[in-house]
């Protein structure tokens, strides 16, 4: 009997867990005992999907809000992933790295009858950019309180200290913690937001015993902020700070039971990046270089560039205040450019690697930004092994950079932001990567499929401050960028030494194709009633892979052969049209005007305006 008993727990093993997942391994409500790796990521993949592709939805009261794992915009470029699913290395987390793949722990589980193992999938989910979501889809639960503090009055020019009041804010922390909850085990239940309430540091009663110190501060001549210059020793930038602002500076704090009057350095700070910064900052230049018949030649010549140290500068703002000093010479620190200027430091001479893409079709401002990134990422040099980083080579991504806006929905508004066309670069310069044979540290694909970055599998999104295209330099000689546009052709070239390593990358596979939901209208009172403005076409949802192999030579210190596979999940991207919406039309023109926002009544608790 006992013969037999091993004989068909073997045979048991054999047919349905060997070099599968153990037994009594669950996902959420997924079975995964006996799977292949292929059939756990199949099931994995159709539920994580699920969830991506209907989004989260959030509620208040009676109002509801679905926010897109990935959120969408007029450009492709503009749009990014809030949640990504990591399947391969859930499913990997599953088979425990075949720890449990023998008959033994197989027939030692079956004997014991032990528990069962929960795992939970990894993924990530930028919590940053999802409360900046959650915030836009529910104004009206976020309300910063007031501190009290003193202020001049313009009407009469005297002292004055305002009344605290109490804001709110939605609860993040249950937010998050129901919301990972929820991913843990595979479920997309609606998430119903709380809010707290954020009180004031500082009420008015506590500003009673400082009013003598805030008077004198108000009758003074304010503070002068002087810049100077490092060679001359003479300011050339004065700032003069007046009185109201000084005081805007100031707040009340109790140390050892007395409370007294302290400058917000971080309020001063944010003065100094705002308002003084600009003024006064310069970016450093860096050489540029070219290819001139084969050689290379610098076409733009090092400039040195200045910060302002706003740290530093706040911190002697602030000791300024309490020691009663008029005058504060703020700390500007020097960046030198990179000496490198003449050919003779460089050893490049052949094309290691080309990336392509195609922009037929973009508008305008799409163009116009793809020549401006392309132009800032052009003759960059990049050292032996040092780690190259598109968003840092791209810089800052505004008008003051040159860059146009184009249209992004969020809510039922058409908003401007900056940087569509820029993945155009991104994905152009991860193929330049790919073939020159180089490491990738950072790609990811975009949120869903289009036409500029065929084909499907090979794009990457860049995003500030990311998703980000980063590689890494280990030819062992510098690596330099040029571009050049050809129609609706843009081509990087990298510039360097080939070694001998042999680059291997197969084309795309492409499966799981979906298609995508109806157009999504939303109303807004920023069109005529009925007019429509609409984004791009909708788009299929697909799955994709290519493997990308590296077999270096065999003088190389490095690994003798790096492969990888990239995967790319692109969700259906329906098509979403904002329409004008008719006005309500009021059935008794003498009725009373009706609160649309109930929930934003304020009542007087302990002298404090507080927001239910």
């Amino acid at each position: 009997m006992l013969i037999l008993f091993f004989f068909f727990s073997f045979q048991d093993w054999k047919k349905n867990y060997q070099g599968k997942i153990p037994a009594g391994v669950t996902i959420g409500h997924i079975d995964l005992s006996g799977k292949t790796p292929t059939e756990a990521k199949n099931l994995i993949k159709k539920k994580t999907t699920e969830i991506i592709d209907s989004g989260i939805t959030f509620t208040y009261n009676e109002k509801a809000q679905t926010i897109g794992a990935t959120i969408n915009a007029f450009d492709v470029d503009l749009a990014y992933q809030a949640l990504v699913f990591n399947v391969e290395e859930t499913v990997n987390q599953a088979l425990n790295n075949k720890q449990k793949d023998n008959y033994l722990n197989y027939l030692f589980s079956k004997l014991t009858k032990k528990e069962k193992k929960i795992i939970k999938p990894i993924y990530f989910l930028d919590e940053t950019r999802l409360k900046s979501s959650l915030a836009e889809a529910f104004p009206e639960l976020i309300i910063a309180p007031l501190n009290s503090s003193f202020s001049i009055s313009e009407a009469t020019g005297e002292l004055i200290a305002s009344q605290e009041k109490i804001g709110k804010e939605i609860n993040y922390d249950l937010v998050f913690s129901d919301l990972k909850n929820n991913l843990d085990t595979l479920s997309n239940e609606p998430i119903k937001l709380k809010t707290r309430s954020k009180y004031p540091d500082v009420k008015s009663a506590d500003l009673s015993s400082l009013k003598k110190e805030a008077q004198m501060i108000a009758q003074s001549n304010g503070l002068l902020l002087a810049f100077y210059n490092s060679k001359s020793n003479i300011a050339t930038n004065t700032w003069l700070i007046k009185p109201e602002q000084v005081l805007g500076w100031l707040g009340a704090i109790k140390e050892n039971g007395q409370i007294k009057l302290s400058a917000k350095t971080d309020e001063i700070a944010n003065y100094l990046l705002t308002k003084i910064a600009p003024e006064i900052d310069k970016e450093v230049i860096q050489p540029r270089f070219e290819m001139n018949n084969g050689k290379v030649t610098s076409w733009q010549a090092g400039v040195d560039g200045q910060k302002l140290n706003i740290a530093s500068s706040a911190k002697k703002i602030s000791q300024a205040i309490s020691t009663k000093q008029t005058i504060v010479n703020l700390e500007v620190e020097k960046i030198s450019s990179e000496p490198l200027n003449s050919e003779q430091t460089l050893n490049i001479k052949e094309i290691i690697g080309t990336g392509h893409s195609n922009f037929a079709g973009s508008s305008v401002n799409r163009v116009k930004n793809i020549k401006i990134g392309a132009e800032a990422v052009s003759g960059i040099l990049i050292a032996p092994g040092e780690e190259f980083s598109l968003v840092k080579a791209l810089g800052d991504i505004d008008a003051e950079n040159g860059y146009y806006p184009e249209l992004v929905i969020k809510g039922n508004k058409t908003v401007s932001e900056y940087g569509g066309g820029l993945c155009q670069i991104g994905t152009t310069i991860f193929r330049a990567a790919i073939q020159s044979g180089l490491p990738i540290t950072a790609r990811r694909n975009h949120s869903y499929r289009v036409s500029y970055y065929e084909p499907a599998g090979m794009d990457a999104a860049i995003y500030v401050p990311e998703p980000d295209v980063r590689f890494i330099n280990d030819t062992g000689n510098y690596i330099l960028i040029q571009y050049r546009i050809s129609g609706n052709d843009i081509y990087f070239d990298f510039w360097g030494v080939n070694d001998g390593r042999e680059v291997t990358i197969t084309d795309p596979v492409i499966y799981n194709i979906v298609k995508p939901a109806p157009t999504k209208y939303i109303e807004t009172t920023e069109l005529k009633p009925g007019e429509e403005k609409c984004t791009e076409s909708a788009h299929n949802g697909a799955d994709t892979y290519f493997d990308y192999k590296v077999v270096y030579p065999e003088n190389s210190t490095t690994t003798p052969v790096h492969e990888k596979r990239f995967t790319s999940h692109y969700v259906p991207w329906q098509k979403v049209c904002l329409i004008g919406a008719n006005p309500v039309e009021s059935t008794d023109s003498n009725a009373p005007e009706t609160a649309t926002e109930p929930e934003q009544t304020a009542t007087q608790t302990n002298n404090s305006t507080e927001i239910e």
